[in-house]
């Protein structure tokens, strides 16, 4: 038992990567608590094994050898360490693989279909078996057993009988993020930086870059030369189309990035509302609200404001559009009524006292505003935020 004890020792260690220590260590522990319920050992006495011979011995709270319960200690304890050996050797597995897995969480591995599970994948990792779970899967998926299959490590949560610990995913926006940092050694070694990015897994992508080196040009670096770089991500997410914008630290440009392809001919902020109001011209509206309303609602997710898009005719900023001197509008605009919107809603005694025009003039400018609102915007449809999903 000895012989055989010291070999199994040396072989996990080696093999499996459990530590002999370790392995002693739970057998002193296990076999301990057997003796006390099997043979009525005292509490002050523990079982001891010397890692060099393998010899198993009982000794006291002092370290002195005792004598061993009259028992059949020797069979048992053959039993026992068996049982514990398994045991150990399976929760040190497990503790391995999460330890190895939890380092590369967020990370993006290539696995093989194993089985299929009510609609979810499983996945072999080698080691490790990963549950891609269907809602994490992209509209046009289609995998068969031993295929091969790319995705995000999304989570590593510690073995739990019946539960697989690590979750795979090709929907999360960071599967796009890391396969971007992948693909483009300019951001790997951070010359370009991922400052936005918002997700319509299966339909569109949009990502907003910058870079500090102006002799980089961020979205052309991304793009790569005859979009080859974009091609290759979009190629491994089904064709879903990927777009890529500059960050800008001024919001309105970078507010009108986020909505290209289409023009913005101006943007006014709401800081009090997070709102952002957008005119752009009668043949741009449908792209900058894009199809479902697409295009805007991931411009609200880029940016972080809730984006109103309005159309204009391209006549300039919004009281101009009114027919009014710039002088009436520059004191409109210092009075809080800079948009056709305010104006249609204000009252035509506090413009009148704000601005020095007379109340009727007030009155005839607050409904020119109602007007151009009701020509301009029928039935609501060319309307469009974030709360109209």
């Amino acid at each position: 038992m000895k012989k055989e004890l010291l070999v199994l020792l040396d072989y996990w260690e080696k093999n499996k990567g459990v530590s002999k220590e370790f392995l002693i260590s739970s057998l002193e522990q296990g076999l301990s608590a057997v003796y006390r319920k099997k043979a009525f050992l005292k509490e002050n006495v523990k079982v001891k094994i010397d890692p060099e011979t393998g010899d198993i011995y009982f000794v006291d709270e002092k370290g002195k050898h005792v004598e061993s319960p009259s028992f059949p200690w020797e069979r048992i304890a053959a039993q026992t360490a068996k049982q514990i050996l398994i045991q150990k050797i399976r929760e040190a597995e497990k503790a391995a693989i999460y330890n190895e897995f939890k380092k590369i969480e967020n990370h993006i591995l290539s696995g093989r279909v194993e089985r299929f599970e009510t609609g979810n994948i499983v996945v072999s990792l080698g080691k490790a078996e990963a549950l891609l779970p269907q809602k994490h899967l992209l509209p046009y998926d289609r995998y068969h057993i031993g295929d091969s299959v790319k995705g995000l490590i999304l989570e590593v949560r510690r073995p739990n009988k019946g539960i697989y610990p690590i979750i795979m995913s090709r929907t999360a926006t960071d599967f796009v993020r890391r396969l971007l940092v992948d693909e483009i050694p300019e951001i790997r070694d951070e010359l370009v930086e991922i400052k936005a990015i918002a997700r319509f897994p299966g339909d569109l992508t949009k990502v907003a870059v910058y870079s500090s080196d102006p002799r980089i040009d961020p979205v052309g670096t991304c793009i790569g030369d005859r979009a080859g770089r974009i091609k290759n991500i979009m190629k491994e997410i089904g064709g879903e189309k990927i777009e890529i914008m500059k960050w800008d630290p001024d919001p309105e440009k970078f507010t009108a990035n986020a909505l290209l392809p289409a023009k913005c001919e101006r943007v006014v902020f709401d800081r009090a509302k997070n709102e952002a109001t957008v005119w752009v011209a009668k043949d741009q509206l449908f792209v900058a609200i894009g199809k479902k309303g697409q295009n805007v609602r991931l411009s609200c997710k880029l940016t972080g404001w809730n984006i109103i898009v309005n159309r204009a005719e391209g006549e300039g900023p919004a009281t101009v559009l009114l027919g009014i001197s710039e002088e009436l509008a520059n004191r409109l605009k210092e009075s809080g009524y800079e948009t056709i919107k305010a104006l249609s809603k204000a009252d035509s005694a506090e413009i009148s006292l704000s601005t020095g025009i007379p109340e009727e003039e007030a009155r005839e400018l607050i409904e020119r505003a109602a007007q151009h609102i009701k020509d301009t915007q029928p039935n609501g449809i060319e309307n469009s935020s974030e709360n109209n999903k």
